[in-house]
């Protein structure tokens, strides 16, 4: 995130301010998400540990749903209280706009992050597969997001508000290679040992 910030900050002051703001409202509208992720974590974990595959499955099932129904009313949420952001912040006509085009992509990235919060850090964690959310992270934000964003921001000089879809399309490109992950099914494993 701080490099995606420095990257912001050598396009634009206006961006840079703008994002401040669409940070905040996005972690706000999310923090529900991540509360969903840390319970299914351990409801998984608690069934898993009892030997009962199939009620952790089934839970997983019930909190990846309960992440995309969320993850779309954080989405909502943010569109809605827009209006009101804007009533609240003294922003020129220039971060205004960014403001108003961040706003919508936070939108969209809500149901990607609650989706990914849940799956990548809280369900294959639980299950043992810790592993597969470090390669994720780093193949998707060190090996495309970042190249990405430095390409579009330094060479192809694109619109700032098409660079913030591009920093922003990390959560995206990992939701549908965590749901074929999360459907695979190798995150069922129990980690508990037997203790003498």
């Amino acid at each position: 995130m701080t490099a995606t910030t420095a990257i912001m900050g050598h396009v634009s002051a206006d961006l840079v301010a703008s994002n401040s703001i669409a940070a905040v409202i996005k972690d706000l509208a999310i923090v529900l998400c991540s509360g969903i992720s840390s319970g299914g974590a351990v409801l998984v974990g608690k069934y898993l540990g009892s030997n009962h595959r199939k009620m952790a499955m089934r839970a997983g099932r019930r909190i990846s749903v309960y992440a995309l129904v969320f993850g779309t009313m954080a989405g909502i949420f943010i569109l809605v209280l827009k209006p009101a952001v804007f009533h609240l912040v003294n922003l020129n006509g220039t971060a205004q706009s960014y403001l108003n085009g961040m706003l919508y992509i936070c939108a969209y990235y809500c149901i990607g992050k609650s989706v990914n919060s849940s799956i990548i850090g809280g369900i294959f964690p639980a299950g043992g597969d810790a592993r597969f959310g470090f390669w994720c992270d780093l193949v998707v934000m060190w090996g495309i997001i970042l190249p990405l964003s430095y390409l579009s921001a330094f060479v192809w000089h694109v619109h700032p508000i098409v660079l913030f879809a591009v920093i922003s399309l990390d959560e995206m490109i990992k939701m549908p290679i965590a749901i074929i992950r999360y459907r695979q099914y190798r995150w069922l494993n129990n980690i508990t040992r037997e203790f003498n």
